[in-house]
């Protein structure tokens, strides 16, 4: 029985070949183990290591280090993609084993045995720019392979770099309003179909016209940008969405959790907020930043488009006493 053949009478490549050409690709591979909570790696290529200058036996079989770290809005996606068991595109900032920075394209692909159940994730990480590729270790001299792909990165970067672009409020730091209701409609189909529940939080800067008249724009951009910080680092997870509504409110959502277990959280952020001690000398009812939350829940099924929701928080928000306060779904 010729065993080197599938259904359609194709010869087959046998699995010592596939593990010569991953192993000698010009593509940077890591596998990371989908069973694992820890997503631990599995296997990484000749190329992640000469990319990264990590070698096999410092990564294999730990976490994989870039989704323990705190979270960019690429990072934030990613673990969002792996959450939901999904491929994804995204774009991060990474730094290698010598400290240098370095920004990459990831491709995560889950694998799947015979059975059909996700058993790896798959990530090819790539370089953005050539700059960036010949500031790897002098040891990862560049291979017919790369040189062949090289011409192919500036079409990729005009693809990609607009939607960067689009999604982040350069201001702030914060994703974009528009992005965020891509998200959310989003979320609220996954809601959907996974029976989870999705929660709005909205954060409205008390008196923060008064600020800004005081200290400008710009601080007033700085202030927004470390309330949205402390959103998601009270928040933590990679699904979870933080962006700027408007020049006072900072919005998020959070998949997968109902309002009864953001509600400890978002006092958490209005503490934090507080906490700050951003002076604001000429409001009157208090002489630092403080914020007012409002939650809704949106139960699975019940809200399929963003935009009503989002104007009944809106506008309830600010109707209450600075209290974290939730409103019935």
């Amino acid at each position: 029985m010729d065993t080197g053949r599938d259904a359609s009478g194709t010869r087959s490549l046998n699995r010592h070949t596939l593990e010569q050409i991953v192993a000698a690709s010009s593509a940077a591979i890591l596998v990371a183990d989908a069973r694992d909570a820890r997503l631990t790696v599995a296997y990484v290529n000749s190329a992640y290591q000469r990319l990264t200058g990590h070698k096999a036996a410092e990564l294999v079989g730990r976490p994989w280090a870039l989704l323990e770290r705190a979270a960019d809005l690429g990072v934030a996606e990613l673990k969002a993609a792996v959450e939901r068991r999904e491929a994804c595109r995204v774009e991060v900032a990474d730094v290698r084993k010598d400290g240098t920075a370095w920004s990459c394209e990831i491709n995560l692909t889950p694998l799947r045995d015979a059975n059909g159940e996700i058993r790896y994730f798959l990530c090819d990480q790539r370089p953005l720019t050539t700059a960036e590729s010949a500031a790897e270790p002098p040891s990862a001299a560049p291979t017919v392979e790369t040189t062949g792909e090289l011409p192919l990165l500036p079409v990729e970067l005009g693809r990609a770099r607009p939607k960067t672009v689009e999604r982040v409020d350069p201001a702030t730091g914060l994703l974009r309003f528009g992005y965020f209701q891509e998200m959310l409609r989003r979320d609220l189909a996954v809601a959907r179909r996974d029976h989870k529940f999705v929660t709005l939080l909205v954060f409205d800067i008390v008196e923060f016209d008064a600020y800004r008249r005081t200290y400008g724009d710009k601080a007033a951009d700085s202030c927004q940008r470390m309330i949205g910080a402390q959103v998601m680092r009270t928040l933590r997870r990679g699904g979870d969405l933080c962006a700027r509504y408007d020049d006072s409110t900072v919005v998020a959502a959070a998949l997968g959790q109902e309002v009864r277990e953001i509600q400890p959280l978002a006092d958490q952020i209005a503490d934090h907020v507080r906490q700050l001690k951003l002076h604001n000398p000429r409001a009157k009812s208090s002489r630092t930043i403080t914020v007012r939350v409002t939650l809704i829940g949106c139960s699975p099924g019940v809200h399929e488009d963003p935009e009503p929701v989002i104007a009944r928080v809106l506008a309830e928000s600010r109707s209450h006493d600075g209290r974290p306060h939730a409103i019935p779904a």
